[in-house]
């Protein structure tokens, strides 16, 4: 049986369930509350087969200060040096000339609204609520059209009406602000309030060029000396701006202003109408040449894509088959026995299972070359690799990053005041984990809020069996060509990539995985007798961290209990039902 499987598994197998254990009870140790004890609505789920991040689709993404923020500074923070701007030149004679003298588009610019959108898109994914630790993806359902359906939807309760002294505050501040005619409709403001307007006007205007005068002294060593004296005569123009703000009623007038401004009323309706309005700011053109507003969110830290940062503090991970076995990680108890079987259980017995990719089977799909001489194969195969490996070492760097979305306000869910028209409460979400364990229905009941990264993966083994000849004769090959590409060698490596279509090199660009001794491959294979060293470049997704949403909403619409329904049409938002497939690995 599958599950029995753990008990023959080499020391790779193991010393990557050592590594998963390691990174579980790290992250699990942060995922507490402030009292020590853990946290109930915070989530960790792995994924069976790591998320590749390729640097060009992520690197200094557009932000709201204005094109690439980032792309001018180092790891460090500092700022780079410009590029020197181009010689001026004459305007060439020929229309092809001239064509080629025309502006052209800004390829740093393009690729950070690029990056920006590839970001946005890449955290919008919603996880469905697991209990065996797996990352699960919803079909087709993401964070920002879920919470803009629960946005319309939104409607806040009724407040009581105002008492009769607070109706008369309400009518004598709006009499000392504003000229009605004999219906009540404003027609202007009061002589006061006039007053009060072109004083503080005065004011601003009197601090202003105190202010600027100020500056000008301190960048002339002559007025700067005289500063002291010369400063009384601007001093002056603000004092008397300000004494004749005060005396020409202004107190009155901010008293009128402050009472029409405290004047209570719903709480709820104005956070709605506050998250309706930043949803839509943050709703920007992304989409380049598609007219489609895209919800603008961004990772922290804001490098998370480059694999050869460590300025803002990466873990770093030592596993072996030896502390595997000492700490007896094969318990029922231990998250990575956990994860294997769960993983091997789920597999069908013709493909064997796929932990890690190491144990049943895997798979040399597809390779091929093309040499310098002309000559050419391509060829496709299935392959049966066992780990035969009785002794092995894995170690990478990892962090974990934040998701940052600015339009989502989630005060929301945590107030009473609302209910969401048509719908019986905690249809959002009823805030607990066990409660939303495979409930369609809710709308938003856990939220991604950070994922975890691994990067830069060194696994040394004593022995890697037919897997050891596959990777090195897709590093020959990559090596020694023009052109040469490898896809799917070795099946599945779990969250560390290779295979299946998780990861792909090629010669032809040196983009998403490389190093600085060979950047035409995404791995690199060392063989020493039937022993060797594998090295994955660059940085993986293998994990999320969601939120479970607070209760909400915490009554039902008014409606139903007056004979209304709650059925909700498929064009409208509701949530989807799930396929027979939905427990498939997250696919982006």
């Amino acid at each position: 049986m599958p599950g029995n499987e753990l008990q023959i598994t080499g020391g790779i197998t193991q010393a990557l369930l050592d590594a998963l254990n390691q990174i579980h009870t790290a992250v699990a140790a942060q995922l507490v509350n402030p009292d020590g004890s853990p946290s109930r609505s915070a989530v960790y789920m792995h994924l069976p087969v790591g998320q590749p991040i390729d640097p060009k689709m992520y690197a200094n993404p557009w932000t709201p200060a204005g094109g690439s923020a980032y792309g001018a500074v180092s790891n460090t923070g500092a700022f780079t040096a410009p590029t020197p701007p181009p010689l001026p030149e004459g305007t060439p004679a020929t229309p092809a000339g001239q064509l080629t003298a025309m502006p052209q588009p800004n390829p740093q610019l393009q690729l950070a609204i690029n990056s920006a959108f590839n970001t946005a898109r890449r955290v919008d994914d919603m996880l469905m609520v697991t209990d065996k630790g797996v990352a699960v993806s919803w079909p087709q359902r993401t964070v920002s059209i879920e919470y803009f359906t629960a946005l319309s939807g939104m409607q806040a309760e009724p407040i009581p009406e105002p008492s009769a002294d607070i109706k008369k505050r309400i009518a004598d501040a709006q009499k000392t602000l504003y000229l009605m005619d004999a219906d009540g409709n404003f027609t202007g403001y009061t002589p006061r309030n006039t007053a009060y307007r072109r004083n503080q006007k005065a004011l601003a205007d009197a601090r202003s060029e105190y202010a600027l005068a100020y500056s000008q002294a301190m960048s002339d060593p002559v007025q700067g000396q005289a500063w002291p004296v010369t400063s009384a005569r601007y001093q002056n123009a603000v004092d008397q701006a300000y004494n004749d703000f005060r005396d020409m009623g202004g107190q009155e007038i901010e008293d009128a202003i402050a009472t029409l401004q405290s004047i209570g009323g719903s709480a709820a309706a104005a956070l709605i109408a506050k998250a309706r309005k930043m949803y839509d700011d943050y709703s920007i053109g992304l989409g380049g040449a598609i007219a489609v507003k895209v919800p603008w969110s961004y990772v922290d830290p804001v490098s998370w894509w480059d694999h050869t940062n460590r300025d803002f503090g990466v873990m770093k991970v030592k596993a072996s088959s030896t502390q595997y076995q000492t700490s007896g990680g094969g318990g029922q108890h231990s998250f990575g026995h956990s994860f294997y079987t769960n993983e091997s259980s789920s597999t069908s017995g013709s493909a064997g299972y796929h932990v890690f990719g190491f144990g049943a089977s895997a798979n040399a799909s597809h390779s091929s070359t093309s040499h310098d001489d002309g000559w050419n194969t391509d060829q496709s195969s299935w392959n049966w690799h066992q780990d035969q490996s009785s002794s092995a070492t894995v170690s990478f760097e990892w962090f974990v990053a934040s998701i940052e979305r600015p339009w989502l306000l989630g005060d929301l869910f945590h107030m009473d005041g609302w209910y969401l028209a048509g719908q019986k409460k905690n249809s959002i979400s009823d805030g607990t984990i066990e409660g939303q364990i495979g409930d369609v229905p809710k709308l938003l009941p856990m939220i991604p809020k950070a994922f975890l990264i691994v990067r830069n993966v060194t696994i040394t083994a004593d022995s890697w069996g037919s897997m050891g000849s596959v990777f090195q004769s897709a590093t020959d090959s990559a090596s020694g060509h023009t052109d040469s590409s490898s896809t799917s060698y070795g099946g599945k490596v779990g969250w560390f990539g290779l295979g299946g279509s998780v990861q792909h090199s090629s010669s032809e660009s040196s983009g998403a995985f490389s190093n600085q001794h060979d950047a035409y491959q995404g791995f690199s294979f060392t063989s020493s007798g039937t022993g060797g060293t594998l090295e994955l470049f660059g940085s993986q997704i293998v994990g999320w961290i969601g939120q479970i949403q607070p209760a909400a909403p915490r009554k039902d619409d008014p409606a139903l209990a007056n004979g209304g329904s709650n059925d909700t049409p498929a064009d409208a938002g509701g949530s989807p039902a799930v396929p027979e497939d939905a427990n498939a690995a997250p696919q982006n």
